[in-house]
């Protein structure tokens, strides 16, 4: 299985605070990988600095053998999508426009064709009723779904995730989780930061437990869930299940 980002030595610090901690650590193409933890561990620093919204203070990132640095940032920007916990979508365009605005100004790709494809995406969770409308028409969930859509339609290696449903109300959670998890039943690279443990139990190939800016810990779903070995593991599965 092919190696799609892998971190080497990793330090990040914000002034004399450590957020990331001489962390080592691959990820491969075709898995699901959760990353959870407490909040504070650096579960979000981590995957920021993967497509370079975050700068590492030692070690180095590789993605797909490259690595990840200001002059690399926009081209692993182009394969790499991020779906953030508040959206980010621009209120003034439609989220049709929203999931076109990538591909077309940073790929390049034919309007026509990006057309088509977002709104077989759009169809594919939902939404294909809702792609003229703006973000403040539409529910917490559906924004999530559409900026899923937004990722979807450039076509990237990889996605990832941070914290997807944090900001949604709970009956909206399940609809995002659904669609994340038909992309893992089809084999999609992605890496997930969330606190949904019923979603990690049933869609990752492999959970990681950070604590203190390391991942202490990394086994499939069901040795983590019935066997973790490292004591902050232990207690943090002790208290959400």
């Amino acid at each position: 299985m092919r190696v799609l980002v892998e971190f080497q030595h990793v330090t990040k610090k914000f002034g004399d605070h450590i957020v990331l901690d001489n962390l080592s650590a691959s990820f491969f193409e075709g898995e699901t990988h959760i990353i959870c933890g407490r909040s504070g561990a650096g579960k979000s620093t981590l995957i920021r600095c993967i497509n370079y919204l975050e700068t590492v203070s030692a070690g180095t990132i590789t993605f797909e053998e490259t690595p990840v640095n200001k002059h690399t940032a926009r081209n692993v920007r182009k394969h790499v999508a991020m779906v953030f916990q508040d959206f980010n979508l621009f209120p003034h365009l439609t989220i049709l426009e929203n999931a076109m605005l990538g591909p077309i100004k940073s790929l390049h790709h034919h309007r026509p064709e990006v057309e088509q494809r977002a709104i077989r995406y759009f169809e594919r969770v939902g939404l294909k009723e809702k792609i003229r409308a703006f973000p403040y028409q539409l529910s917490g969930g559906q924004k999530q779904r559409a900026a899923i859509v937004r990722a979807l339609t450039m076509e990237p290696d990889l996605i990832l995730f941070d914290e997807p449903t944090s900001a949604l109300d709970p009956e909206m959670i399940g609809e995002v989780l659904e669609v994340m998890k038909d992309l893992a039943d089809e084999g999609r690279s992605m890496i997930v930061v969330t606190h949904e443990m019923g979603f990690a139990r049933e869609a990752a190939d492999k959970i990681s437990f950070m604590d203190q800016g390391q991942l202490v810990e990394t086994k499939a779903p069901t040795e983590f869930f019935n066997n973790a070995e490292h004591e902050s593991a232990r207690r943090f599965l002790s208290q959400i299940l």
